[in-house]
């Protein structure tokens, strides 16, 4: 028999196979302008675009009217994820992934080192000496192994503007946009002198003539971007609809021009515009956003006399050393701390991140570290009668002992990543004196040179990391070896057993719960059996109780609630809860548990299905406490009024029987499509994706080196250190920015105002881009970036990256595909 029909059979399957896979990915898209907003709400572009303009007879905003509502397609009900801040919400819109970066500051729980996100002006300094190639945040997912959108496109390819994740920088920006600033003729000089030059938006105004001018005379380009913050900006300090609509009316004029450009260009059939916002906004025009001071709050004899880490200065706005950009993270001294007095500089012993406005992240100091610290101090004492010497230091080695075998397997396993860390620098530095002194034309066109900075940027940033953490490591192993029958707490320095400026690992919710602030007003005291007595010894403060019993007693406003927080999430990890909860509540994941009160608490359970998607359960309790053996107890309460999110009684709560339906497990999208409405809008599913911990696109990869898994490791350790205590919401209304508290509005809650945001697509006529389509459908930030490669052909229907993709560092993407745009399954 002969093979020829056989072969012409398998060449046949072969080019249907081949066929069907190039289908799989092809789309009519091949370029995108992606307009980015920061702070806008989709219910404030709708409100105007419903307006007539009494002169003309048209919207006020007749630009979004005519691309976007008569000739493209919007997304009515797009959402934050995560929290409805602008560094978390903005790393998933540009990368398509889980959330790693949970606020616009982050902290190091062993190194006090600030993760600060928007330090814009420094990064700027350190471009021009060339110490620098991308902003922060941009850093960090490098570290990751987490690409930008803008990464999917070769360097002479694309232009991105100025923004949070920026990647690289374009001096020509800056210095058109500064040239642009003054006005032409000297009558006008002196009228914008007058008032003050627009500094502000020179960068913005710049990107804008950059977008509209490449789109036509740089065809090549297949991706652009612009981002602004000007919405944003103005939003914070005005909440009139006069400069809502003013800030509208100015970004309605620049996607004019965009558009204009496209339709000009030489490639409009197959380009696409795609406008897409962070996060919403909390205001209304007749109250004003009230500002509660939690740094007080924690530095006050009643909050603990925390000497407090913030991001900027108290009141930074109305200060002048808050003029220097290059400032790093402040310390808030507290005059009234129990036992750390001016010993701020070394022993802070609270991080808070008061970024976003709505919300605050807190770090508090591990308490057993402030335990054996006040213990220490004890023993050093002069007079301190032998049975008390003997009582402290039995309870300072109980303390010890109980964590010696983690903080073991902690410096065992630190040392042996920075050993791989150091590794790694090592290579590194071999390439940064590999690079040539000189960059060529062609090299720069091709972004070679901000390659090179890169390597040498990231490069030393390892070299800090490997100092500070080798540092921790040491004092920790001092700790670790301290022996019972050698110790001597007189000749012992403190700091040389007792970490400077660490927290040290998380507390339980038994920590926050008996969180020890200081020596009780007697001293030590012993029980009966000559051990110090626990409860008269320390002083204790139950954090949540605290928090939640704050009410203020100047409150003018009656729309405004005279109890500044709304509720405090704190993490309560799944082997802790699991024998506290029947079989069928236990999670596949750590739970998150909401106080609003000692009778009106929550838990959202998380648990994995067998088709791999995610559910959710909230279940109403009350009265959860944890012993100091770590049992978690609890009531189950039935659904009532007045619960944390307060789903129970929203009458958006999109179910037939609400209480049937509260009280059994549902997937994502069932709570999605249910809650998106409410008051609290997703934030079943926001406050899972800002507390719980995601696995690293590429952890599952089996063939890696070990220097890899151990950077891999690391790199996870690294996050997981900026994994905060607690989440404090504040109430509707209320802000904790003591940087200077914004009258206007906020954001950084789980309100739907502050959560819902803004995506709208429209294109040429090959894009194949509906025209006049409003999707209902509930979408969140994930689903943004797989939407527009799909409809660029770079992934396929499941959101699986094209293989030329993959060479670039891209992994699946888990968010849905908005498929009424996309036309996919």
């Amino acid at each position: 028999m002969s093979s020829r029909p056989f072969l012409y059979k398998l060449l046949g399957v072969l080019f249907l196979a081949a066929t069907c896979s190039a289908a799989g990915f092809a789309q009519n898209v091949k370029r995108v302008v992606v307009v980015k907003v920061d702070g806008l709400p989709a219910y404030y572009v709708d409100q105007f675009v419903k307006q007539r303009d009494a002169a003309t007879g048209k919207s006020v905003l007749p630009w979004f009217d005519e691309i976007f509502y008569k000739n493209g397609s919007r997304v009515s009900n797009f959402y934050t994820r995560g929290i409805s801040l602008s560094a978390p919400s903005w790393s998933m819109l540009d990368t398509g992934q889980h959330l790693q970066i949970k606020g616009n500051i982050e902290y190091d729980r062993l190194t006090k080192h600030g993760y600060d996100y928007l330090y814009i002006v420094p990064y700027y300094v350190r471009y021009l000496f060339k110490k620098k190639a991308d902003m922060p945040a941009v850093e960090v997912l490098d570290q990751l192994s987490i690409p930008l959108m803008c990464d999917a496109f070769p360097y002479d390819k694309r232009y991105t503007s100025q923004q949070l994740y920026q990647r690289g920088n374009s001096w020509e920006n800056l210095a058109s946009g500064f040239v642009n600033l003054y006005p032409g003729k000297p009558k006008d000089f002196v009228d914008e002198w007058s008032i003050g030059l627009d500094f502000l938006n020179i960068t913005i105004n710049q990107a804008e003539r950059d977008v509209v001018d490449k789109v036509v005379t740089m065809p090549e380009l297949n991706y652009l971007d612009y981002f602004t913050g000007y919405f944003d900006h103005v939003s914070h300090s005005n909440n009139d609809t006069a400069s809502r609509l003013a800030g509208l009316k100015a970004l309605d004029r620049t996607i004019g021009r965009m558009w204009v450009a496209i339709q000009s260009s030489s490639r409009a059939d197959e380009t696409a515009m795609v406008l897409v916002s962070d996060h919403g906004f909390n205001s209304e025009e007749k109250v004003y956003s009230q500002g509660f001071n939690l740094v007080n709050l924690f530095r006050s004899a009643a909050g603990g006399g925390h000497h407090v880490v913030t991001k900027q200065r108290m009141m930074s706005d109305y200060s002048i050393k808050a003029i220097y950009p290059f400032a790093p993270i402040v310390t808030n001294p507290s005059k009234e701390s129990y036992y750390l007095k001016d010993q701020s500089g070394q022993y802070p012993t609270a991080l808070v991140d008061l970024d976003g406005n709505e919300r605050a992240s807190i770090h508090l100091r591990q308490n057993d570290l402030n335990i054996l610290q006040i213990l220490l101090q004890q023993l050093k004492v002069k007079g301190l009668l032998q049975p008390k010497q003997t009582a402290a230091a039995d309870l300072f080695f109980q303390i010890v002992n109980k964590h010696r075998r983690g903080w073991q397997e902690t410096a065992t396993q630190l040392s042996e990543e920075m050993n791989a860390l150091h590794r790694s620098i090592e290579k590194q530095e071999k390439i940064i004196a590999a690079q040539p002194d000189k960059f060529t034309p062609e090299d720069y066109a091709h972004g070679i040179d901000k390659e090179a900075r890169r390597v040498y940027a990231l490069a030393e940033l390892a070299k800090r990391s490997e100092t500070d953490y080798r540092k921790y490591i040491a004092i920790l192993n001092n700790l670790i070896n301290l022996k019972r029958e050698t110790f001597d707490a007189k000749n012992l320095k403190i700091e040389d057993v007792i970490a400077p400026e660490a927290m040290g690992g998380q507390n339980s919710v038994f920590d926050l719960q008996n969180y020890v602030v200081g020596l009780s007003p007697n001293g030590l005291a012993l029980n009966a059996d000559q051990k110090l007595d626990l409860d008269k010894s320390f002083r204790r403060i139950d954090y949540l109780d605290l928090l939640h019993k704050q009410k203020v007693r100047s409150n003018v406003q009656a729309e405004v609630s005279s109890r500044p927080v709304d509720f405090t999430a704190v993490r309560i990890p799944q082997d802790v809860l699991a024998d506290a909860l029947p079989p069928e509540l236990r999670s596949s994941e750590d739970a998150i548990w909401l106080y609003g009160g000692f009778d009106k608490q929550a838990l959202i359970l998380t648990r994995v299905d067998a088709d791999g998607g995610q559910s959710y359960r909230y279940m109403p309790i009350s009265a959860l406490r944890q012993d100091a053996g770590g049992k978690v107890t609890f009531t189950k309460q039935k659904w009532a009024d007045g619960f944390p999110l307060k789903y129970f009684e929203d009458k958006d709560l999109s179910v037939a029987d609400r209480e049937a339906w509260v009280n059994d497990w549902h997937g994502e999208v069932e709570w999605l499509r249910a809650t998106h409405k409410t008051i609290y809008s997703n934030a079943i599913i926001g406050l899972n994706e800002q507390i719980d911990r995601h696995m690293l696109p590429g952890d599952d990869r089996a063939a890696i080196s070990n220097d890899e898994r151990l950077m891999r490791r690391f790199r996870h350790r690294q996050r997981d250190m900026t994994r905060v205590d607690m989440l404090i919401l504040a109430a509707n209304h209320w802000n904790f920015n003591v940087t200077g508290f914004n009258p206007g509005g906020n954001h950084g809650s789980y309100f739907r105002v502050s959560t819902n945001s803004t995506l709208m697509f429209a294109g040429g006529s090959k894009t194949g881009i509906p025209r006049g389509l409003l999707i209902e459908e509930p979408y969140d930030n994930l689903s943004f970036m797989p939407t527009v490669l799909r409809l660029m052909g770079k992934v396929d229907d499941q959101g699986r990256p094209t293989p030329e993709l993959q060479e670039r560092g891209f992994h699946p993407f888990p968010g849905r595909m908005i498929t009424e745009i996309t036309k996919t399954k």
